[in-house]
This record gives structure tokens, sequence and C-alpha cells, in this order.
């Protein structure tokens, strides 16, 4: 008997799957068209900056994340060369990405004596505090701005004359930038309490308890959601890490609430 023979599709069967066939071909062309529309509408100026972040990104995230600090820097420099980007948010995210892989070779590298792990601990402080004093300038400056001044003053840092521009639709790049800087104005803040908590983190293992403790206040403080400062504030209390419940879980807060 053949294949063919042992394998019977009914009608009904073969609409089903040509239907899923046709959805799952839709969808794929939809992202095409979507994520080449979003790649386009980056700024270039800083397209391998952000090139250099989404590979720390993908290639950190262990305790030899410190390996990949020249990622940062790298990033770093570009940013710090472009109008509009020299004193943006970006860098305190640099910053605190700096401190988190400190954090985690302190706390998870067996292999380090008691004074590397001190100083590592020290050493993620010192950018934890750099990433605080960026989100706060930075939030000082263009929080509080209504959305046309915002617009205005992010148009005035882009030069649609200038070469990197040449040949791509600047509306949309520099449209694409207000978007970015709007939807930062909602993502600092978030931002700023993650870095205080990971300054609390590293007081807590370097025996501050109250310190930590009022640092890991403050993140609670700016971001309520903030499930690591909740569950550490735990442990310091001397209770149990938390754990999400079922309707946070499947219902996370949106992040674009302010």
């Amino acid at each position: 008997m053949s294949l063919q023979g042992l394998i019977t599709i009914s009608p009904g069967t073969r609409k089903i799957l040509a239907i899923t066939i046709s959805v799952a071909l839709l969808a794929v062309v939809f992202a095409f068209f979507y994520y080449r529309g979003v790649n386009r509408a980056e700024d270039p100026r800083v397209a391998e900056a952000r090139r250099y972040m989404s590979e720390y990104d993908r290639l950190a995230g262990g305790k030899d994340s410190y390996t990949r600090f020249n990622l940062l820097d790298s990033a770093g420099l570009i940013y710090r060369s472009v109008p509009g980007y020299s004193n943006s948010w970006e860098h305190g995210v640099i910053y605190n990405n700096k401190c988190s892989g400190l954090l985690l070779m302190a706390l998870y590298d067996s292999t380090i004596i008691e004074t590397e792990k001190e100083t590592l601990l020290e050493l993620s402080v010192i950018y934890c505090d750099s990433s605080i004093a960026v989100y706060n300038r930075w939030l000082g400056e263009w929080e509080e701005l209504p959305d046309e001044e915002l617009s205005s003053r992010v148009l005035a840092e882009m030069d649609e004359s200038d070469s990197a521009f040449a040949g791509l639709n600047f509306k949309r790049i520099s449209g694409k930038r207000v978007r970015d800087v709007m939807l930062a104005r909602v993502e600092t803040p978030r931002r700023l309490s993650v870095s205080y908590s990971n300054k609390a983190t590293a007081y807590r293992h370097l025996m501050m308890q109250d310190s930590a403790l009022i640092y890991y206040e403050r993140a609670l403080a700016i971001w309520k959601d903030n499930r690591t400062a909740e569950s550490n504030l735990s442990v310091l209390m001397g209770g149990d890490p938390l754990k999400p419940g079922l309707v946070k879980t499947l219902f996370p807060p949106d992040r674009r609430k302010r």
C-alpha cells in the first residue's frame, strides 16, 4: 500500500491546513515589512551603537558579562559624538549594564576571593551612581516638557542636510526619534528604579543593610511594580523571596502607563 493510501486527509482538514498555512505566511510577510520599516526608521548616526548594545544584550547575562564591556564602551563613544545623544538616557543604560555585569560576577563567580568580591561590589556602586545621575539629569530636562516643545527640541538636534540622512526618509527617522524620547519619559523612571535596586543589592552584600533598605524603598517609591526590589527587600527584612501571583504573571502592568 502506498503512503498516500495510508494517510487520508479529509476536505475539512485540507481547509483548516490551508487557512493555517495562509495565516502563517501572512504573519511572516507582516513581520518582514514591519521590522524592515522599523529598521529604516532608526537614526543612521547611531545605528552602529544600537548594534553594539543589542550584541551586548545577546552575549551578556552571565558572570562573565564584564568581558563584553568593550561593546558598551564602543556604543558610548558613538552616542557622545552625535548631537542629541551626548546627554541622552542611553548613557544611563550603558552604566547600569556595567553595574549589573559586575554584580553578577561578584555574586555568582565562586572563583574570586572575598576582597575581589568587595572590590567588584564597590565598583558596581560607582557605575550605578553614574546611571542614576544620567537618568535624573535627563528626567529633569525632559520629563515635564509638553509634547510640542519636546518634539521641537528633538528636531532641532537633527539636521536634515546631514549626509548621514542622504537618500533616507528624514521625516520617518526624526518622527521615530521623537516617539523614542516620549517613550523614554515613561521608561526612564523604571530604569532609575532598577538602578536603585541594583545599588541596594550591592550594599546588601557589602553588609551595609541600612543603606540597602533606603535604596530598595527608593526603588519601590519610583516604581511600585519593581519585583526585584520587592523580593530583595523581603529577604533583607528576614522574609522569603517573593514570587508574582498568577494574575500579575498573566497580566503584567502596562509599561507605557506613566
